[in-house]
């Protein structure tokens, strides 16, 4: 392991936080980083995010707590989503600027809750006392229960923490704390990233976040470039087959997933992901990825019973394994594709399997005359495959 790779290491835990009843009803995001800009918020936060909304599994229908610093909270486009299962918290002495108090608005507007710690509102100034929905109270301090109260009385909701025995989680509840916050209850579960290697396109990188933010963004010129990001490719997938957008049918392919998860979402998605690392690939490999993908389609094409996209998706994902630097089983299991695109990638089974095993022949110079494709038409499909990718990687 590089040395960089040591630094781009990190570590979320997930602090649960639990109602009255003691049901385990949200959880709190903690992060450290072992990198080299330790001053550097906005990454930071970001490879946090990037973790838990698009790699961690399912949150089911817990909320979610974040602590965001001043340079996210401006940020609009980049709030996590939905809005009902996030609590914005603010850090502890935050500067409320005019700009920063007027966002701090819009975020409340969208059906976001912002969490503020303690002293109370009253001590923050009228901007903070009009956004504030919920106040983090350290329970290992002594409460000044009169003016618990009179939070309560305002309509605060109040989250107790660092709670260490018996007696400070009675005396919370005797005081009408809502939530409760820490390892008495329960201890946090952790999670450790694997350390993210560099994005080999960045010209297409760039490019692709100047043609979302376009008024007239082109979904089919999104598509292109997307293709060339491996790592955002499976995260549109992951994002698109969540509960959150409650698909019916699982969905593999890309045009569609995008479709399903909208220009906003994928505008977030891409975002957060990209400022939370340079994506894992190499122009190199998505170049040959690309060509095995084309060429499937092409073989695909001729046959009723063979969607050609289903090819695509075949060939381009035979190789994701190795642009994104992860064991292909641990891969597959991760993705919301097809049984019989999985079983032509794990077995090469059915006609998607075939058509895969003919395509990685050709590659190593190995395929020979075949009742349906001669080595003639395998030579047309490859070379069409070629002229496509160059098409698509040379536009951008």
């Amino acid at each position: 392991m590089t040395g960089r790779e040591e630094t781009d290491r990190f570590t979320i835990a997930m602090h649960p936080i639990h109602d009255v009843e003691y049901e385990h009803v949200a959880d709190r995001l903690i992060y450290q980083h072992h990198d080299r800009d330790p001053d550097d918020p906005v990454s930071r936060t970001a490879k946090a995010l990037s973790s838990v909304l698009y790699e961690l599994d399912e949150r089911q229908s817990r909320e979610l707590f974040i602590e965001l610093p001043a340079e996210w909270l401006v940020r609009l486009d980049l709030l996590p989503t939905p809005p009902y299962q996030v609590v914005i918290g603010l850090p502890r002495g935050l500067e409320i600027t005019p700009e920063l108090a007027e966002s701090l608005r819009s975020i409340r507007e969208r059906n976001y809750r912002i969490a503020v710690p303690d002293p109370a509102p009253q001590a923050m100034g009228s901007d903070l006392q009009a956004v504030a929905d919920i106040i983090e109270i350290d329970a290992s301090q002594a409460l000044d229960l009169e003016r618990l109260d009179t939070l309560k009385a305002k309509g605060y909701r109040l989250l107790a923490e660092h709670i260490q025995d018996h007696e400070q989680l009675e005396q919370c509840l005797a005081a009408g704390c809502d939530y409760i916050n820490g390892r008495y209850l329960s201890e946090p579960h952790y999670h450790a990233s694997r350390p993210r290697g560099r994005h080999g396109n960045r010209a297409a990188q760039l490019r692709l976040i100047n043609e979302l933010y376009r008024e007239d963004a082109d979904l089919h010129r999104l598509h292109d470039l997307l293709l060339q990001m491996p790592h955002l490719h499976v995260a549109i997938l992951r994002r698109a087959n969540s509960s959150y957008f409650g698909q019916s049918h699982q969905q593999s392919d890309l045009r569609r997933a995008m479709q399903v998860i909208g220009l906003n979402e994928l505008r977030r998605l891409v975002m957060t992901i990209s400022l939370a690392s340079e994506m894992p690939s190499s122009r190199i490999t998505v170049r040959l990825a690309l060509i095995r993908a084309y060429m499937c389609q092409n073989l695909a094409e001729p046959f009723r019973n063979i969607d050609p996209e289903d090819a695509f998706t075949t060939g381009l994902f035979s190789m994701m394994a190795a642009l994104l630097d992860e064991d292909q089983a641990t891969l597959l299991a991760q993705l919301p594709l097809d049984d019989a695109i999985l079983r032509a990638l794990e077995h090469h089974e059915g006609h998607l399997g075939a058509i895969l095993a003919i395509c990685e022949e050709h590659e190593q110079q190995l395929a020979g005359n075949t009742p349906d494709h001669t080595a003639e038409r395998l030579q047309e499909c490859y070379l069409e495959a070629l002229e496509r990718t160059a098409t698509l990687m040379g536009r951008f």
